[in-house]
């Protein structure tokens, strides 16, 4: 008797263990499609990653094309024929600190400032003779198995990504906004024989040509950036002049591309002035940096302008873990954005 009960007991038990799973799955399954649906989000086909204000009837990059008039080199334009764009141009100073910067390709020699001045990345570096190397591991991954990429490195510092990449032999545009970082990234580039595989920029990003003064954080470089003038405030000093990402383009020597955008919030400005880029390149990665954006209006507008490219958040360059678009304020402090 006891065992029949027994028997009852567990059948009764494996009967509502299974009937709960079966409820989950329902539900998950139901949200899923509900996520799809949401509106000005929707995720689309894999071939249907070009923004619609482009133009509607593409559906595929054609790389055939020529460029617009407007975004080819012309002779008579100033700064070398690039129009807006400021090539920086290293001046030989007092000698920086420079320290061995450990890689999984071998160890570089990277110029740093004072760590006591620049406690965040100079002083790590400094200390641990790395930065981010999780996120910069996984970039030379991604760039090894596509090595015709140009790696365009924006916000790029001291230069951690941009020597990195270059000893990989991949063709490198590093843009940043404060000049000093340039200067320690051009020493760095010569000790260790790297210059021709690298252009710097010396210009802001934002959503339209102006000119803006660099807020420099004390005790922390790389936090630095950007603001706007208004009209009736006089430049004084760090006086920086801003490109669009499209301006870019005739720097870039391969068609197929992965971005680092690191530039203390502005990355929403960057994605806006980039149809044209994002329209003619073969974009397939952007490392971009998302703790800024977590918990603000822009983070959703940012999801909109990728998904509609067609782009999907990752935790690396993998693609095995997608993150759930509207878990945004959780996602890590950098995301992958992979082209489908």
């Amino acid at each position: 008797m006891l065992r029949k009960r027994r028997s009852v007991i567990l059948i009764t038990l494996g009967s509502i263990c299974v009937f709960s799973v079966y409820v989950s799955l329902r539900l998950y399954l139901k949200d899923s499609v509900k996520e799809e649906k949401r509106p000005n989000l929707g995720i689309r086909k894999s071939r249907d990653y070009v923004d619609v204000d482009i133009h509607d009837s593409f559906f595929l990059h054609q790389f055939d094309q020529q460029l617009p008039e407007n975004r080819k080199l012309e002779k008579g334009n100033n700064r070398n024929g690039l129009g807006n764009l400021n090539l920086f141009q290293h001046r030989k100073g007092k000698k920086p600190p420079c320290v061995p910067f450990t890689t999984w390709r071998g160890t570089l020699k990277i110029c740093t400032h004072d760590p006591k001045q620049d406690r965040m990345i100079s002083a790590f570096i400094h200390s641990y003779g790395t930065w981010e190397e999780n996120f910069l591991n996984a970039t030379g991954e991604a760039l090894t198995s596509h090595p015709e990429m140009t790696f365009i490195d924006l916000g790029c510092n001291i230069g951690a990504y941009t020597l990195f990449v270059a000893s990989l032999g991949v063709q490198v545009v590093s843009v940043d906004a404060f000049d000093k970082n340039l200067e320690l990234l051009a020493e760095s580039l010569e000790i260790n024989s790297l210059k021709p595989n690298v252009t710097l920029v010396h210009n802001a990003i934002s959503d339209k040509h102006e000119n803006v003064t660099l807020e420099v954080v004390s005790n922390n470089v790389g936090g630095s950036y950007v603001k706007t003038l208004s009209n009736s405030q006089k430049p004084t000093q760090n006086i920086v002049s801003t490109i669009l990402l499209d301006d870019l383009i005739p720097l870039v020597k391969n068609t197929d591309v992965f971005i680092k955008m690191d530039i203390e919030g502005t990355e929403l400005k960057a994605l806006k002035a980039a149809k044209t880029l994002l329209h003619f390149l073969n974009v397939k990665f952007i490392l971009m940096e998302w703790v800024l954006h977590r918990n603000k209006q822009d983070g959703l507008e940012i999801i909109e302008i990728m998904t509609n490219n067609g782009f999907l958040p990752y935790w690396d360059h993998r693609q095995l873990f997608p993150l759930k678009v509207y878990g945004h304020i959780y996602w890590p402090e950098n995301v992958f954005w992979i082209k489908r």
